[in-house]
């Protein structure tokens, strides 16, 4: 089965296409204790909420957003949905300078300080080597307000491990796309279906056909990380078909050599499920706190399950996990220092992110071609970061640190250049949204990426 049917790669699609429903009400017991005092970032979040949703004033509105922004605060979760309202009035008022500069403080505001806990515990233990880093919020995508205006069959086929199941909803999905089609081009249900079958026919032929060419000029074969092909297999020796019940997920790997790979995904209620799996043999115990997957391999090889910390599943190759363990036993994080501080530098409270280290870059980049490394080498930023966040519209963002600010800004100037000259008319609408600019320490390059729910649909159906 190919890796398209696979849940990590959904899942990074869950956390790239989908939103994120933030949860901003005043949080506590149920008891009459009486609730915590407003924070100023709370009271002027809500403030903006009134003039937008309410009395419809968007003048109030940005001013309340924008005072928000200011704010030294740690409640990450206002700082986005911030970011996203004010581009959604800057748009309504005509406003295109202010809403790129709000697009460009998305990495700074809301604080000055570095941030820790982006990542489950488990994860500072991780092997050093281990050079790309993501992590999904599963239930924070799954709540999304702008889930609700996409089609219904996304959100189960981004988490379903029954392959039955997924695969109807795939159909489901293209008939929807056949009828929106058909309504575009005045021809039948039917006909469309047909164009969009050979379409997928085609693209699938152009996959086969390049992932044998890179193997065919690779050196060494390149396999497909141990969550890609062991996280739904990890979901059915606990007894669930879904990943819904999961709360978030953090994935890493080697980029010179993808099995050595791991996932951990912190899951409500866990000990119990390990518990049910042993029972029906599913799980079979190799150490303590390690349990192998019966009658599932990766690379030939076994796959265990760790549970080190509360909640936290840990899915590696068999090689992998005893080092693993031995670490986190030892107590001395071991996590990639360049991811670490590509991380910690990351916003929290976010749908997605995920990091990648400058070495692996200059890999992708040079393709390891030493002969390449002077003028383009030093093009080439220190790392890379992604993130993505969502209320009604969908917000990607890319910081890629550098150090030489006038290379950065001849850079600037080529990607604006070639935005500008864009003569197709679908692609310039597009691009429209895409903002690229110098950080205002001028020393990355950062990208933002903006689409309203229809933008996002015509992206499906097209």
């Amino acid at each position: 089965m190919g890796l398209r049917s696979r849940l990590f790669p959904r899942a990074l699609g869950l956390g790239i296409s989908l939103g994120i429903s933030l949860s901003l009400g005043l949080l506590g017991d149920s008891g009459p204790a009486e609730a915590a005092p407003e924070s100023s970032a709370e009271r002027l979040y809500r403030r903006g909420i009134h003039c937008m949703e309410e009395i419809e004033r968007s003048e109030c509105a940005i001013e309340h957003f924008e005072g928000l922004l200011d704010e030294n605060t740690r409640e990450r979760a206002l700082i986005t949905d911030a970011i996203l309202r004010l581009v959604k009035l800057y748009r309504k008022e005509g406003l295109e300078e202010p809403m790129r500069q709000v697009l460009r403080r998305f990495w700074e505001a809301g604080g000055r300080r570095h941030r820790t806990g982006h990542l489950p515990y488990s994860a500072r233990f991780l092997p050093s080597d281990l050079d790309v880093v993501a992590h999904v919020d599963v239930q924070m995508a799954l709540a999304a307000p702008l889930l609700k205006r996409l089609p219904p069959e996304l959100s189960e086929a981004m988490t379903t491990c029954d392959e039955v199941r997924r695969e109807a909803l795939a159909d489901a999905l293209m008939v929807r796309q056949a009828q929106h089609r058909s309504t575009k081009k005045s021809i039948t249900t039917e006909a469309a279906l047909a164009e969009l079958r050979k379409e997928e026919a085609e693209r699938r032929d152009r996959y086969k056909e390049t992932e044998a060419k890179r193997k065919a000029n690779s050196e060494t074969a390149v396999s497909a990380p141990v969550f890609a092909e062991s996280l739904c297999a990890a979901a059915l020796a606990l007894g669930t078909d879904s990943a819904e019940k999961w709360s978030r997920a953090a994935f890493a790997l080697s980029y010179k050599d993808p099995r050595r790979s791991a996932a951990i995904v912190v899951i409500p209620g866990l000990a119990a499920q390990i518990e049910a799996g042993v029972a029906a043999g599913r799980l079979r115990p190799v150490a303590s706190k390690r349990w192998v997957i019966v009658d599932h391999s990766y690379e030939e090889a076994p796959v265990e399950i760790g549970n080190f910390d509360l909640d936290e599943l840990t899915i590696a190759p068999a090689a992998l996990m005893p080092d693993f363990a031995a670490t986190i036993e030892r107590g001395k994080p071991t996590l990639n220092r360049e991811v670490a501080k590509l991380v910690t530098t990351t916003p929290k409270d976010l749908i997605f992110f995920a990091v990648i280290t400058g070495e692996v870059i200059r890999g992708i980049g040079i393709g390891g071609k030493s002969s390449r490394r002077g003028l383009l080498g030093s093009f080439l930023p220190e790392g890379f970061q992604i993130a993505a966040t969502t209320h009604e519209y969908l917000g990607v963002f890319m910081r890629m640190p550098a150090k030489n600010p006038v290379r950065i800004k001849l850079l600037i100037d080529l990607a604006t250049r070639f935005l500008l000259d864009e003569h197709d008319e679908e692609t310039a609408k597009m691009l429209k949204n895409l903002d690229v600019a110098q950080a205002a320490d001028k020393r990355a390059l950062l990208i933002s990426y903006v689409l309203s729910p229809s933008q996002i649909q015509d992206l499906i159906f097209q």
